[in-house]
């Protein structure tokens, strides 16, 4: 019989009954406060799924910056090269001196 009763209380909490109940009344301000801290709480998880998929996103987004800064960076790097920047002034039609400067004083 303790099956019974156990099933008929599980029951008359789902219909609502148990709040209807003057006796329970008074606990209706927990059971709202209950509620809204649930709802907090599933709202916190959400939040903190949604900056952790932000967090992955701008974390790729680094390491892909990192290697444009590297490729970009090494290409720089090879034009500064004397044999480049001869071939550069070459194409343009200019030829390198071979009369080194001359400092002039007054």
């Amino acid at each position: 019989m303790r099956t019974n009763n156990q099933s008929n209380t599980f029951t008359s909490i789902l219909r609502g009954e148990f709040i209807a109940e003057k006796s329970n009344v008074k606990l209706v301000p927990f059971l709202l406060m209950l509620v809204v801290l649930v709802l907090i709480n599933i709202r916190s998880s959400f939040h903190a799924e949604n900056l952790l998929k932000q967090s992955i996103s701008l974390q790729k987004e680094v390491a892909d910056l990192r290697l444009i800064y590297v490729t970009t960076k090494s290409e720089l790097m090879s034009m500064h090269r004397r044999s480049v920047v001869e071939d550069f002034v070459d194409l343009n039609g200019l030829n390198t001196s071979l009369i080194p400067p001359e400092i002039i004083e007054k």
